[in-house]
């Protein structure tokens, strides 16, 4: 493994960790300004970690004792900078859509209102019937 790559990972790796945390959040959030902000910043984490990991690496890798001459094609980071949130966008969306889509089919909210309960004496409504404090009388 070279320097560049031992210093990449976890720099890349963590900074997927937080964007992907942060995605998964703002999908989860309702609104829309919400959700926006936090799924633009998860890119711009990314982003970020994409572009650090490999300047860093490179930096590292280059100041070693008789560098390769591979270690000198470092127009990754340039790269990176100008055209990494292509890659940190799709990563962030894939997140934040998975976090959206778990929201809107497995964890679906609560009904807020009943239709309708069934009772012995047959389908009341739901304003008849009253979730009140047992022990307390009948508000008039």
């Amino acid at each position: 493994m070279t320097p560049l790559q031992e210093i990449f990972i976890p720099i890349f790796c963590v900074g997927a960790l937080v964007s992907a945390v942060m995605a998964l959040i703002g999908g989860r959030m309702s609104g829309a300004i919400g959700p926006l902000i936090l799924l633009l910043m998860s890119a711009l984490v990314c982003w970020f970690a994409l572009f650090m990991g490999l300047e860093v690496g490179y930096q590292v890798w280059q100041s070693g004792p008789d560098p390769p001459p591979e270690a000198f094609s470092d127009t990754a980071p340039m790269g990176a900078l100008l055209a990494g949130w292509i890659p940190a966008g799709f990563f962030a969306c894939f997140w934040f859509g998975i976090s959206w889509l778990i929201k809107k089919f497995v964890w679906k909210p609560k009904v807020g209102g009943l239709v309708g309960v069934e009772t012995s004496v047959g389908l009341l409504d739901a304003e008849l019937v009253e979730t009140g404090n047992a022990y307390q009388p009948p508000a008039s």
